[in-house]
């Protein structure tokens, strides 16, 4: 009876030990993972040493999380795919995600800066719906009070960070559209709209102790508030407007300067447009075309 008694304990001892040291072995193996994934993207990644991380694939996209349910990726409006770290940083010219990393800081970016939210990719309420409905208002409003719809290709030259420092990244100039509405009178207008544009931008990041770039393309919207004023309207033949004017707009802050241009009747309604805007926010170039839908309000008819 004693000796199976003493093997009785003998097992739970046993039992005991192996038990420590299973999660003494998975506890260590769990911080080594810990400080790879922290040092990974300072130490410069290869395909061996890449570890499975999770991205976005909606259009405002830019980090990479280290887990499906990171709280960064609720906003997202496409599809959530996993990958490895390395074609991550250097295939989708993701970085690190500012919730996942710790020790990253002034290398990560974040997907959803404004929502620390409840898992799932639902809003909690019903303030987007409202901005939409508040843009439709205006924009019928726009198109009931103005005379003229104008579309204008776009050309920017880039305006932003200094690139000095090989930590800062290398913006090419920007193609686009800029659009929008006019209320026009005798000899002046006013012009109310939005831009999109894009950009490909080419980041740096440290890579065996030198610096190597990844290009991604990225876009943004601005919207302006511009008043113009026609010139020598007493010289000039009909066809031809020669004006200039202020102009307000907002891109990724408000910005203010002016624009300069030439417009042409091409036919009764139809004016071709030329002009240069120059801003705090902008740097550009225009050519397009401007269409007269109403010479007159529908209720003076």
């Amino acid at each position: 009876m004693k000796k199976i008694t003493y093997l009785t304990y003998l097992i739970i001892f046993l039992i005991f030990q192996t038990s420590n040291f299973t999660l003494y072995a998975v506890n260590h193996s769990n911080n080594t993972e810990s400080k790879h994934e922290c040092h990974s993207f300072a130490n410069g990644l290869t395909e061996a040493n890449s570890q499975q991380v999770f991205i976005c694939t909606g259009q405002y996209a830019y980090a990479y999380h280290s887990s499906a349910t990171c709280p960064g990726l609720n906003n997202c409006k496409g599809e959530i795919k996993s990958t490895d770290e390395y074609s991550a940083l250097n295939s989708y010219g993701r970085r690190p995600c500012c919730r996942c990393w710790t020790n990253i800081s002034g290398n990560c970016k974040d997907d959803n800066p404004y929502n620390a939210g409840t898992s799932g990719g639902g809003s909690a309420d019903n303030s987007e719906a409202y901005v939409y409905v508040a843009l439709a208002i205006a924009a019928t409003g726009a198109i009931i009070l103005s005379n003229d719809f104008y579309v204008y290709p776009t050309y920017s030259f880039y305006k932003g960070l200094n690139n000095n420092s090989s930590l800062n990244p290398e913006i090419s100039n920007g193609t686009g559209l800029s659009f929008g509405f006019r209320k026009t009178f005798k000899h002046s207008a006013l012009e109310y709209g939005a831009s999109y544009l894009k950009f490909i931008t080419k980041n740096p990041f440290l890579y065996n102790d030198t610096y190597e770039y990844y290009s991604n393309e990225n876009s943004r919207w601005g919207y302006h508030f511009n008043f113009v004023q026609q010139l020598f309207y007493f010289k000039t033949p009909y066809w031809l407007k020669v004006y200039c004017g202020p102009s307000v707009n907002y891109v990724s802050d408000i910005g203010y300067g002016g624009i300069f241009g030439t417009e042409f009747s091409l036919f009764d309604r139809l004016k071709f447009d030329i002009r240069y805007e120059y801003t705090t926010q902008t740097n550009q170039i225009q050519a397009g075309f401007i269409f007269t839908y109403q010479r007159r309000y529908f209720w003076n008819k």
